[in-house]
């Protein structure tokens, strides 16, 4: 991957996923997703959820009524999204904490259920891809382009490997009942940064900042209770154009906030 870049010159990110290089902050790529559209999709799940959680207290609603009154029961009722909402993000951080450690060949800790079926099918399609890792959570940045102070951005890619044809492969793990279109711009932007930065506890690099490998394919692993289903996604100008007016967006979202209309 080339030489390391001196070592005061490192990637870090903070908790709000904002990633900072040679003194300069910049957007996380999910972030700069986030001023996309979802709400047609989310809404009818939300719609169903709230349905969902009706029907299962059936037998006792007439008693919640009595005790919390009908605004308390709705609010109980439309609430029950965002636990399945919370339930489903943490499920999906588990997954991919305990994928990173089967690509590299590390022992995985005691599992839930749910935890272990997603995991081993996982590990067996890993065994049958015949992928071999390059790099998992590993960071990267795109700096800003020179007289452009709102051109870059930062990231965490899930995972960099060669195929078994050798090609460079990066891919994104998914653990949600569905794939949302924006993984695609995802892993257009991650594959459009200059530098990473290997993950802290991969032993197998130096420390430092490395240029990004230029990937040769995009793919999203869709890692379910049934299985694993690869899906092989085209990125080409239209999809990193499409990134790049999603950054154009944020910042003017951005550059927005606090003022009236």
């Amino acid at each position: 991957m080339g030489a390391t870049y001196p070592r005061p010159s490192m990637i870090t990110r903070d908790a709000a996923h904002r990633y900072t290089y040679e003194g300069v902050q910049y957007p996380g790529v999910t972030t700069i997703l986030g001023c996309l559209d979802k709400s047609g999709p989310l809404m009818g799940w939300a719609a169903r959820e709230t349905a969902t959680a009706a029907v299962r207290m059936l037998d006792e609603l007439p008693k919640m009524l009595e005790t919390l009154g009908e605004a308390g029961v709705i609010s109980a009722l439309t609430k029950r999204s965002a636990w399945t909402r919370d339930e489903a993000a943490q499920l999906g951080t588990e997954v991919h904490a305990l994928a990173d450690l089967v690509v590299r060949g590390e022992p995985t800790p005691s599992m839930t259920e749910t935890q272990r079926g997603r995991v081993l099918h996982y590990a067996e399609w890993w065994k049958q891809s015949g992928w071999v890792l390059r790099l998992s959570e590993a960071m990267v940045v795109r700096p800003n382009d020179h007289g452009n102070v709102q051109s870059g951005w930062g990231g965490t890619f899930d995972l960099l490997a060669y195929d078994r044809d050798g090609r460079t492969v990066l891919g994104d793990i998914k653990t949600g009942k569905g794939v949302y279109k924006e993984a695609v711009l995802q892993l257009a932007a991650y594959g459009m940064a200059s530098l990473v930065q290997p993950a802290q506890d991969d032993l197998s690099k130096p420390p430092g900042v490395y240029p990004m490998p230029m990937p040769d394919r995009y793919v999203i692993l869709h890692v379910t209770a049934d299985g694993v289903r690869e899906i092989e996604v085209a990125v080409g100008t239209a999809e990193r154009m499409a990134f790049l007016a999603c950054l154009d967006l944020y910042h003017w979202i951005e550059s927005m906030k606090g003022k009236k209309l």
